[in-house]
């Protein structure tokens, strides 16, 4: 979805109680980029100051007549805005000084830094990384610092430069701490348990309490290895469990923020950050919600949609290359040739269109991995900070899916979905679609040199259709994108 992340030259928001009809706003030619109940957010697409508050006083006027009762105000004026979801965003506000100039301060609504259960350096993380998305600055710069930045802290953690105090996780007491039916789960009962046992100031509720995880030598969860900050500093047996905070505090931090981001995502902070990347999904920069309406992926590139599918690899057999095939042709202009001509090692004169039989089985190999892979079941966890993952469908259900019963939060998703599937093996007919790269890939100037030089007869055309013909078998047998009407409507036959 776009709303996912916008950055505009400057945005109006107005606030107040009302429901307003957008199609009000479409006779004004304005661009809404976010509304519901009591706000809206529009795009003026003018970075003059004076224009964007006599539009926002325009539309002000315009909704004010059509109701007695509600009044809409102007809340403010935003550069840039990063939204990321359904009031959670980042933006920096323009205000008027005393003498008549602007400043600009950033606003930060729901985010996980302006909440009190992140640690300093979570927070230190993503404040930096908000204000980088929120400059001026190039795309490309943006993400480079980001990344930079990603390693500093990497770097600070491993050698002990960053202070004690970056670790410490604040969590208020909503009761007192004997109160709480299951105090070993939550680490700042746990710790306000200890604090009052000590004797002295009796910790109640209201209270803050300052913990951090620790290694302790034990193999207890992060929840059960929290420690008030003296004791870390008493017991030479605990050490600051570092892991725990690259892993569930940074990255998600990080990786939330990042989401939209082209060129950054979750197994890349992981990568920077010196954790496992295989651990950490990939996310997705479209809302699968809206790729699941009829003709949702239609209007995107093939680059784009098969973006993240697994190449189709196959070994030269006289010179052992690796070599990964993800189009029909290579080359541009005369030197255009089918991508299965040469090998890509230039000193192998060896064609690998010779070999279509032993590429059919390494593709049909393929497949039947992906197909067996859809077929294991495997659900993980949508929270990234629980990385829950299991093959048994729990019983406690949401409105969305089935409840995680690791963290309670959030719900089970399919690790490997019939959509990754199907497109997975779209992909592989794709990639020997002869007929449709010449048609709707090429330019004409290159579809006169095709057409020139390896016609419809051709051996190299026939072993394509050949390779093509190994994924079209499997989506012959795949029932994901058709719907069949006379079994669906079948039952009504037996009124007749």
């Amino acid at each position: 979805s776009f709303l996912k992340c916008l950055m505009f030259s400057y945005v109006r928001a107005w606030k107040g109680q009302f429901i307003v009809s957008l199609p009000l706003f479409c006779s004004m030619n304005l661009e809404v980029i976010y509304g519901d109940t009591d706000s809206i957010m529009i795009n003026s697409n003018s970075t003059n100051l004076e224009e964007v508050f006599k539009l926002g006083n325009k539309v002000k006027s315009e909704i004010n007549k059509q109701y007695k009762l509600l009044e809409l105000d102007i809340d403010g004026v935003f550069k840039s805005l990063l939204l990321l979801k359904k009031k959670k965003y980042a933006a920096l506000v323009v205000e008027p000084t005393a003498d008549g100039h602007y400043v600009t301060k950033q606003e930060l609504k729901g985010l996980d830094i302006v909440r009190r259960d992140w640690c300093g350096l979570a927070k230190e993380s993503g404040t930096y990384v908000i204000s980088q998305i929120l400059s001026d600055q190039p795309r490309d710069t943006i993400v480079e610092n980001i990344q930079k930045k990603l390693m500093e802290i990497k770097e600070g953690v491993d050698n002990g430069s960053t202070p004690q105090s970056q670790f410490e996780i604040n969590k208020a007491l909503t009761k007192d701490p004997q109160d709480y039916p299951d105090k070993k789960s939550l680490p700042h009962v746990h710790v306000a348990m200890w604090i009052n046992s000590q004797g002295g100031r009796k910790v109640k509720a209201g209270d803050t309490i300052s913990y951090i995880i620790c290694q302790d030598g034990s193999n207890l969860s992060a929840s059960q290895r929290a420690y008030a900050p003296e004791q870390l500093q008493k017991q030479e047996t605990l050490t600051i469990d570092l892991q725990y905070y690259l892993s569930q505090q940074v990255h998600p931090v990080v990786a939330r923020i990042c989401e939209p981001i082209d060129g950054i995502d979750s197994a890349l902070i992981a990568t920077l950050l010196g954790l496992d990347p295989t651990q950490f999904r990939i996310q997705q920069h479209k809302d699968e919600e809206s790729d699941a309406l009829l003709g949702g992926t239609a209007q995107i590139t093939d680059e784009e949609r098969y973006r993240d599918m697994e190449r189709f690899k196959f070994a030269c057999p006289k010179c052992g290359t690796e070599n990964v095939y993800d189009n029909v042709f290579d080359g541009s202009g005369l030197q255009l040739q089918p991508s299965l001509l040469h090998c890509s090692n230039v000193d192998c004169d060896a064609s690998p269109v010779t070999c279509v039989v032993q590429m059919r089985n390494k593709l049909t190999v393929d497949i039947r991995r992906h197909i067996k892979r859809y077929y294991s079941g495997w659900l993980v966890c949508e929270e990234q900070t629980c990385q829950n993952r299991t093959r048994q469908l729990p019983f406690a259900f949401s409105r969305t899916g089935p409840k995680c019963q690791a963290c309670m939060k959030a719900i089970l998703k399919p690790e490997y979905p019939d959509k990754a599937l199907y497109t997975q093996l779209c992909y592989y007919s794709y990639i020997f679609d002869w007929d449709y790269a010449t048609e709707k890939v090429l330019p004409e100037q290159e579809k006169d040199i095709v057409k020139k030089h390896y016609g419809p007869q051709c051996p190299e055309y026939l072993e394509y259709k050949r390779l093509k013909e190994v994924p079209d078998n499997a989506l012959v047998l795949s029932a994901y994108s058709e719907v069949n009407l006379s079994k669906l409507f079948g039952a009504l036959n037996t009124y007749k």
